[in-house]
């Protein structure tokens, strides 16, 4: 009698598509010590965004011009507090919450302690001070308080994406107007980044990730990785 043989199938390999192997080496990539480096520095960094973005971040812009120069031909005078001036310039400061959570005024430090306030430069010469009506958000309720060489502001919200706006009318037509001040939940008060900063800071994180590749390179051809 015969015995019959049986042949087993074997599986059907798949096709070695570019899809797999572009699949296979983004996996050994992620496993690799490099990739795994650079997978951690970027959950670190997320994170970190989350954590700044997910509270009150209290950011604020200055500009300045001349209100009214002694060297053109006016037809008309700046009278403050009943005195006239020939020469004044007016300053705008913008206070604005660019986080998702709102910053309550009771969370803000009292007077005596660190307040946000406006520092005035003293050779600013500083003849009047005022919210500006027009630029500050409706929904905003702001008071102005003059602290030694600062104005010191204080309101009883700021929400996300509303602003604070202080006019500044001084004599010498100088800049370093500045906010300080601290509050609960917030890290600090910073100022707008310009333009031509966001482009430094571009490059400087270009060539940071530039030296950290050659870096890592140089140690994986060597062995040490």
């Amino acid at each position: 009698m015969k015995r019959t043989r049986v042949l087993k199938a074997r599986p059907l390999r798949p096709k070695n598509t570019p899809v797999k192997k572009f699949l296979t080496k983004l996996w050994h990539f992620s496993i690799s010590n490099v990739g795994a480096f650079i997978i951690g520095i970027s959950a670190l960094l997320i994170g970190l965004y989350q954590y700044y973005v997910n509270r009150p971040i209290i950011e604020y812009d200055t500009f300045t011009h001349s209100f009214i120069s002694s060297q053109n031909n006016n037809r008309f005078k700046v009278l403050v507090d009943g005195k006239a001036y020939d020469n004044l310039y007016q300053t705008v400061v913008l206070l604005e919450n660019n986080g998702q959570q709102p910053l309550a005024g009771s969370d803000v430090s009292k007077i005596g302690h660190d307040p946000i306030r406006i520092i005035v430069p003293q050779n600013a010469e500083m003849v009047h001070f005022t919210i500006d009506r027009t630029l500050t958000t409706p929904s905003v309720s702001a008071r102005l308080k003059s602290y030694h060489n600062s104005i010191v502001i204080t309101f009883d919200f700021l929400n996300p994406s509303t602003q604070i706006a202080v006019t500044i009318l001084h004599v010498r037509p100088v800049k370093g107007f500045k906010v300080v001040g601290s509050a609960l939940g917030i890290n600090g008060i910073h100022h707008v980044l310009t333009d031509r900063q966001w482009l430094y800071i571009a490059i400087a994180l270009m060539a940071g990730i530039y030296l950290l590749t050659l870096i890592l390179g140089v140690l994986d051809r060597k062995g040490y990785l």
